[in-house]
């Protein structure tokens, strides 16, 4: 039983680089599918696990759902980048953060866009290469995966209002340990 514990427990730290992440035969045995690719071992691997893969035909929807919001980022076009939010992610950047930060000024998802500029939306960078990896799945929401140009891994938040998927936040967020 230790010698388990001390395999599960893996060995130090990761600079969670896409060749970091390669797919661990004896971590998380019971996960299938293209999350595998993201696990690290010893490092938070819940998005990894979170619910199940989703099929095919979703992960395509949502890929191309994601591909059209990064090409919008990358362009700093703020009105057709705030087309691919959730309606509950837009509330909360505008009324409950942009308004208040603003003193009012901001009243709209373009305007709170460019007033946070890159503490919003990050870098800008488009470093998705063609369809995401990965989409896990549960209630409502999920976490989109994929294996960025730039040599890391990248997490994009989703989550399923009115029928459809959104994308969460305004930035990826990049793969950490």
């Amino acid at each position: 039983m230790a010698l388990i514990v001390a395999i599960l427990a893996g060995c130090g730290g990761d600079s969670g680089t896409a060749a970091d992440t390669v797919s661990q035969p004896h971590l998380y045995p019971w996960l299938k599918g293209p999350s595998r690719e993201f696990l690290i071992r010893g490092g938070d691997n819940i998005v990894q696990t979170f619910g199940r893969e989703a099929t095919k035909s979703e992960r395509e929807k949502v890929s191309d759902m994601i591909q059209g919001w990064m090409r919008a980022r990358a362009a700093q076009d703020w009105a057709k980048d705030c087309t691919y939010f959730s309606p509950a992610f837009i509330h909360q950047l505008v009324d409950t953060d942009a308004t208040q930060v603003s003193g009012g000024k901001v009243k709209n998802c373009p305007q709170a866009l460019a007033f946070f500029g890159h503490e919003a939306s990050g870098s800008y960078k488009n470093n998705l290469t063609g369809p995401i990896d990965s989409l896990r799945v549960g209630e409502g929401h999920g976490y989109a995966q994929y294996h960025g140009n730039d040599g890391h891994d990248w997490i994009i938040t989703v989550t399923r209002e009115h029928g459809r998927w959104w994308i969460a936040s305004a930035t990826p967020l990049g793969r950490s340990s």
